[in-house]
């Protein structure tokens, strides 16, 4: 919990505490600021013209933890990730409980867009607070989160106007697969609308992906087009080609990766979702050690049926050097690249 010592440095806390008791202030699971607080301080920061970053962070998925392992074990996450983020914003500012399965955090130190990238890159690859495993009740469980940033007074001049921009960083970030941080850019983000960034499906992105397919001419040309949409859409980064004779090829690049092998030993079934490529050394070293060296840390494996059943096998990666917890939607999404390669028999 943040002490009364500590809070006491911001005029906000230091006039709340004269008649609201300290634990009254903090949300009990988290002991971060509970949300009324948190709020109340983000309008106080605005009317005094106080220059900071907001971030909202909505953990992945968090409501699977819950129906697999109970309340109990969701509410063990949500108390060590609060603490986690505390210590990742430190004295640069203050992290609150937004609500159920949502944080939020106030950060001071700099609302340069290249400092921001740096900390939120920290909170993702430096296993400081996602994309890292937090062991409850004797599971180990893997989180990851979207975040949506913007700062005060760059992106927005009035308190509304920031949620606003915070809110659209966050359905886009969710729109691309959720796992990652968006900051506003007005250039990038500015046109965007939360209706149209909610309401997009996973329909929506299977239609442009047969479209593009048939577009395309041989095999890597309709698995390049056909993968765009995928690419854009969920946040995917590359898709590898292995074909009947086990020789790998980076589709999006036209790089010729070698012979690795086939993956039919990986595979009970067409699907192969391993949380790290570490699992599939002692079946096939060669592609684990292929794919490690290009900066992958973990992917999702499909099978094709067609002419050669068993042989020949979609490969999709995410952002190098990014552990990655494949979503439904993703899943579909290869599944349906693949069949719509198996049906042209190529």
């Amino acid at each position: 919990m943040y002490s009364a010592e500590y809070l006491s440095t911001y005029p906000y806390f230091r006039q709340t505490l004269e008649s609201v008791p300290l634990f009254a202030v903090h949300d009990s699971l988290t002991g971060l600021i509970s949300r009324k607080y948190m709020l109340d301080f983000v309008r106080d920061l605005v009317e005094r013209k106080v220059s900071f970053t907001l971030g909202i962070i909505d953990l992945d998925n968090f409501k699977d933890i819950n129906d697999h392992y109970g309340h109990a074990t969701g509410d063990g996450v949500l108390s060590q990730l609060g603490q986690a983020l505390r210590d990742c914003v430190g004295q640069d500012g203050l992290a609150g409980r937004f609500g159920g399965d949502e944080l939020l955090m106030v950060y001071f130190k700099s609302n340069d867009y290249n400092h921001i990238h740096d900390l939120y890159d920290s909170f993702f690859k430096g296993g400081r607070l996602l994309r890292r495993t937090y062991t409850v009740n004797g599971h180990d469980l893997f989180i990851t989160g979207t975040v949506g940033s913007a700062s005060y007074p760059e992106d927005a001049k009035d308190y509304d106007s920031l949620f606003a921009k915070v809110d659209k960083t966050l359905y886009r970030g969710k729109s691309k697969g959720r796992n990652c941080y968006i900051i506003y850019v007005e250039g990038k983000h500015g046109h965007l609308e939360i209706p149209k960034l909610a309401k997009r499906s996973l329909y929506d992105t299977l239609r442009e992906m047969a479209e593009a397919f048939d577009q395309g001419g041989d095999t890597e040309e309709k698995l390049r087009w056909g993968f765009a949409p995928i690419r854009e859409n969920l946040r995917m980064n590359t898709l590898m080609y292995l074909d009947g004779e086990g020789r790998l090829r980076d589709v999006i690049s036209g790089q010729d990766l070698g012979v690795t092998g086939h993956v039919d030993s990986l595979m009970e079934n067409g699907l192969y979702a391993p949380d790290k490529l570490a699992e599939c050394y002692d079946a096939n070293s060669v592609l684990a050690m292929t794919l490690v060296k290009a900066g992958y840390e973990s992917a999702l494996f499909f099978r094709l049926e067609g002419r050669e059943k068993g042989s020949r096998c979609l490969i999709l990666c995410p952002e190098p050097h990014t552990m990655h917890i494949w979503q439904d939607e993703e899943r579909c999404a290869a599944f349906f690249l693949a069949r719509l390669l198996d049906e042209t028999g190529q």
